[in-house]
């Protein structure tokens, strides 16, 4: 139905705080993150897409058609898309966790290439 909604804002968010805070975001390895939640929210809408869930007419979602429907939407987004979001980002955490115990100290992976910094 909608479990794609999290992630996407999810991206949005760490993708804004990327660009904002720069050092930051290389120490923390968030283009891993923003990656890993772009690359399955993209995949996820095209797989609600082809089954037919998401239409390109109001209101995009073939489980919405009236507003009783609301409740079971964001039910499925908070549930649904929040355990997405808490097991992309724990795995994201599982990388960077990953990289500094096995390279020491602060190590970025830069496009399958690892530099000490």
């Amino acid at each position: 139905m909608a479990c794609f909604l999290a992630p996407l804002a999810l991206a949005a968010v760490v993708t804004a705080l990327q660009r904002t805070f720069r050092s930051a975001s290389e120490r923390l390895m968030l283009w891993v993150l923003s990656t890993m939640l772009w690359g399955g929210s993209i995949l996820l809408v095209l797989e609600h897409v082809w089954h037919g869930e998401v239409v390109p007419w109001p209101p995009f979602l073939t489980a919405m058609q009236s507003p009783s429907d609301i409740p079971v939407v964001l039910n499925e987004v908070l549930t649904v898309g929040m355990s997405m979001n808490a097991a992309v980002t724990l795995t994201w955490l599982g990388v960077l966790w990953f990289s500094r115990s096995r390279y020491g100290g602060l190590a970025y992976l830069k496009l399958g290439t690892l530099r000490k910094g």
